[in-house]
């Protein structure tokens, strides 16, 4: 039951319609009712119990449908094809509720359980996270939509969905230049430090390296930096941690650095050298450059070196605050069946990471000659985006643009609006 309190599932389900009175065994039998209600308390998913195909879900809006995404009507489950009186949720509507869940539990809950939920290893050493895993900790993604995967990591006696199909292949030369033991995996200390940096901007972090900068040489050395990281640490909710967690093995020292990751930026304590600030901003540049082309990787769980116009929308609206995320979830739902999703176009990995680089991470030059052009009274167009993206040293596909319209040029009249636009997509801000 706790996972209820993350999630606000939508208004209209096919348990909450209004329907006619009730006949004996049919689905307003207070006996069925009582059923429905027990087994939703026992699992997450929960059934939908119907003698026939329920009509109301050719209604809904949500994103979940195969109807609302344009895919031919079929049935529910196995079971449900064998004409069997009951049928499961549809994994595109788990997936949904899974999505929210896990963006509120990134927002509201302490970094250990965060920790917990997204660490796929799990062993009597401990508990630790692979890059992906981190990723998918720092950033909230959508499973892939041809992914049988409906959620990105569980809890302790909850179940998992089955091996992870999107980790085969992936490697991360940036995180391994910090693995000194050679396993690969992020600790708890590790993941702190990590999701930190990516919880802040760029400004904050390079304000809080000066101010620890006492004597103002441009540089740090590493007893003012573990300090400088344990301020900005205890400056966010993300960070704010103090390492024990039920069912997990403690971790002492929650701003324990002493491996690889401190080894690789300061040398070891024979030949320490100092940190600059060029050098800080360069290593802020490649983990955010690393976690873009993590997330690309999630979704390109095929290793096809593209992803569809389709996961490409939902990469881009996944950043909403959950009061818009329903409205936007539903837009790129219907991407599927749009020209520019049965046109069977698809985003490269060249192209998915020029576009976060001129958005995704904030305050970049491209949102700032945005603001200063409607400042001055004029429209976001498609073709000014383009103008202005391409000014900016980037060439986006016209498949990305299409996609970016089609999701937020709602009424069709050719324009963006700025800021809603730039709350949505922009990651870092």
């Amino acid at each position: 039951m706790a996972w209820r309190a993350f999630v606000r599932l939508p208004r209209q389900t096919a348990l909450a319609r209004c329907r006619p009175a009730a006949r004996p065994g049919d689905e307003g039998d207070p006996l069925r009712l009582l059923a429905t209600g027990a087994v939703s308390l026992l699992g997450v998913g929960g059934w939908v119990f119907s003698r026939e195909r329920e009509p109301a879900y050719a209604q809904a809006s949500i994103h979940s449908v195969p109807e609302a995404l344009g895919r031919p009507p079929g049935p529910a489950s196995v079971f449900e094809a064998d004409g069997a009186g009951f049928s499961f949720l549809s994994p595109e509507y788990r997936r949904n509720v899974f999505f929210v869940y896990e963006k509120r539990l990134r927002e509201h809950s302490p970094p250990e359980k965060v920790f917990e939920y997204f660490s796929s290893i799990k062993s009597a050493d401990g508990t630790f996270m692979t890059s992906l895993d981190l990723m998918r900790a720092a950033v909230p993604v959508f499973q892939p939509a041809d992914s049988k995967h409906i959620r990105s990591g569980s809890l302790g006696g909850e179940k998992k969905d089955d091996e992870d199909e999107h980790a085969s292949g992936v490697s991360s030369d940036f995180f391994q230049m910090f693995d000194t033991d050679g396993d690969g995996l992020i600790s708890f200390p590790e993941y702190l430090f990590f999701v930190t940096l990516l919880s802040l901007t760029d400004e904050k972090c390079k304000a809080t390296f000066r101010e620890f900068d006492v004597d103002k040489g441009g540089s740090l050395c590493r007893e003012e930096f573990l300090q400088m990281m344990k301020h900005m640490r205890l400056s966010t909710t993300k960070g704010r941690a103090s390492g024990y967690r039920t069912g997990l093995k403690t971790v002492t020292d929650v701003d324990d650095l002493s491996g690889g990751l401190v080894h690789h930026l300061f040398g070891d304590g024979r030949r320490e050298h100092k940190l600059s600030l060029k050098a800080f901003e360069a290593f802020l540049t490649k983990l955010r450059t690393e976690i873009d082309s993590l997330e690309f990787e999630h979704y390109d769980f095929k290793r096809q070196g593209s992803i569809s116009a389709e996961d490409f929308g939902y990469s881009v609206v996944a950043g909403a605050s959950v009061r818009q995320l329903q409205h936007f979830i539903d837009r790129a739902a219907k991407l599927s069946s749009s020209e520019v999703g049965r046109s069977g176009r698809r985003i490269t990995k060249a192209q998915y990471m020029s576009f976060c680089q001129l958005l995704k991470h904030g305050n970049s030059r491209f949102e700032n000659k945005i603001k200063e052009r409607v400042g001055k009274g004029g429209r976001l167009t498609r073709d000014v985006f383009l103008q202005l993206a391409k000014e900016c040293g980037a060439r986006l596909s016209e498949t990305m643009i299409d996609v970016v319209f089609f999701v937020f040029d709602v009424d069709g009249d050719g324009e963006l609006s700025p800021a809603e636009f730039l709350d949505v997509v922009s990651r870092f801000q």
